[in-house]
């Protein structure tokens, strides 16, 4: 009996899913060292994180990332990817890592790792109404947020009527609170020197800090040989006076999580 034509086509979409799947394989540590290049993914637009200037990358993630791949003996190639599109150019195998002060959450980890924390921020309320200081300050009033972030996932689940208008970059979001498009957003609240210095004409309030994030590195699931080793040099930067040199010459103080 000869297969029928529904089971050939099957048959080829399963083969071909499986050469795709395995075409776009993460690369190893050994095959990093190899290169001599880490590939880095990031939006370039969360002041003082990371910062795009054309094709230069500056913040306290990219110089981060930049010592500690120096110690594994490794230059880092850094790539402009949309928030939104961080995991995808991941699992493209596209990037090995991907930067852009990424919160630590449960739903990005059912779909790719993270480093040890390379940051804990709090997160406030920005806008230019300086009575807009909670959460439940918002009601009624109309809130910007960046695709995919962990800002877009909160305010989705407060409890009262709001309109939250999604923006496709921090830079976007930006722009809609000083122009109006929007009452506010939510924002790390050691982004405000930074955005005080971008923008000194504007007065931008802050509120409290509501509550504290975790930040890593993202990678895929299966590169846990790179993960690893990011770990043990990231937490050996930290031991060092660079890094205490690094964080106050971005935040003004020590950003790691307290124990």
């Amino acid at each position: 009996m000869f297969p029928t034509r529904r089971f050939l086509l099957s048959t080829l979409a399963l083969v071909a899913g499986l050469s795709s799947l395995n075409a776009a394989e993460a690369r190893t540590l050994a095959q990093i060292k190899q290169s001599g290049v880490l590939r880095v993914a990031t939006p370039g637009d969360l002041p003082p994180f990371t910062v795009a200037d054309g094709t230069r990358f500056t913040g306290y993630e990219i110089e981060l990332l930049q010592a500690v791949a120096g110690t594994m003996g490794l230059k880092v190639e850094v790539q402009k990817v949309a928030a939104d599109q961080l995991i995808k150019a991941l699992q493209d195998d596209r990037a090995d890592v991907a930067v852009g002060a990424l919160g630590v959450t449960s739903t990005r980890e059912n779909k790719v790792d993270f480093t040890v924390p390379t940051a804990c921020a709090g997160v406030s309320v920005a806008s230019l109404n300086p009575a807009l200081q909670k959460h439940t300050d918002l009601a009624g009033k109309s809130i910007g947020v960046g695709a995919g972030s962990i800002m877009h996932s909160y305010v989705q689940k407060l409890p009262f009527e709001k309109h939250v208008q999604v923006y496709k970059s921090t830079g976007d979001v930006l722009f809609a609170v000083l122009t109006k498009a929007v009452d506010a957003t939510f924002a790390y609240t050691v982004m405000e020197p930074a955005i005080k210095r971008n923008y000194p004409k504007v007065k931008v309030y802050f509120g409290p800090e509501l509550w504290s994030v975790p930040i890593g590195y993202m990678v895929r699931e299966d590169n846990d040989s790179t993960r690893l080793a990011l770990n043990a040099a990231i937490q050996n930067y930290f031991a060092t006076n660079s890094y205490a040199f690094l964080s106050s010459k971005h935040f003004g103080k020590d950003v790691r999580c307290k124990s």
